[in-house]
């Protein structure tokens, strides 16, 4: 039988993990990037921070992420993706795929990928994906880069101002989750995409929540309506405003 405990332990994690990796566990934490970010030059690439709580945690434009003691997945891990900074698209594309496999794997629950960084289960966010960058001006190469993940994993009952928009794993199945074995699993498919270089753009289009619908995009100042059409091999979203074709690299966008 499983062990479940819903304690973070590193050992748990660690004893499932096909390549090695430090990994270091808080109970609480402002945030996994923030503290990554402030140790960068004393860390290894491949360090993962995992908190239990997070009390200033957040993503895309500073929105604040729901971090609550006990019931989520908190985590950062340091790479080195050595790329232009068109590229690095292609970094949260992996992630994204990653947890989907992970979820799959473990809960054998089926998500949606929101382009560029949502998770989706029964048309609710369970997840997200936030990557910060540093650039080298001398070679326009990424040197490092934080990937932060969170995921709402134990059942829970969200405030009214989230209940239609936000959801978690064990509120959509009658099983409990062990958040080691999960976090082992996302771990494990991250480097199955990232170091062993496994194809994944074909699962993330495959898996996709907009190709095919017509979407809204807001892209800076400017709001215009437009079909998602495909996803390049960067990452970028295609789609098709009137008889235009346009490549978004960085907009945000919500279903029509």
């Amino acid at each position: 039988m499983k062990n479940l405990q819903n304690n973070l332990n590193i050992q748990e994690i660690q004893k499932n993990l096909k390549y090695k990796h430090n990994i270091e566990i808080f109970d609480s934490i402002y945030s996994t990037n923030k503290y990554l970010k402030s140790k960068i030059n004393e860390k290894n690439y491949g360090t993962i921070v995992i908190s239990n709580e997070q009390t200033n945690g957040y993503g895309k434009s500073n929105r604040e992420f729901l971090s609550n003691k006990d019931i989520g997945i908190y985590m950062s891990i340091l790479i080195n993706p050595n790329c232009l900074i068109e590229e690095s698209l292609k970094i949260t594309i992996l992630t994204s795929v990653a947890i989907l496999s992970a979820i799959k794997s473990v809960c054998n629950l089926d998500v949606k990928l929101k382009w560029v960084n949502d998770i989706i289960l029964n048309d609710l966010k369970v997840g997200g994906i936030l990557c910060e960058s540093q650039i080298n001006l001398n070679t326009n190469l990424i040197d490092n880069m934080i990937v932060g993940i969170g995921i709402n994993v134990k059942e829970f009952e969200f405030p009214p101002s989230l209940k239609n928009i936000a959801t978690s794993i064990e509120n959509n199945t009658n099983f409990k989750i062990s958040r080691n074995e999960l976090i082992s699993e996302i771990i494990n498919f991250f480097d199955l995409y990232f170091i062993e270089k496994t194809n994944y753009i074909d699962l993330y289009k495959e898996n996709s929540y907009v190709l095919g619908r017509d979407i809204k995009v807001i892209q800076n100042d400017r709001q215009f309506f437009a079909k998602a059409i495909d996803i390049d091999n960067n990452g970028s979203l295609i789609v098709q405003e009137q008889e235009k074709i346009i490549k978004l690299i960085s907009s945000d966008i919500s279903i029509r």
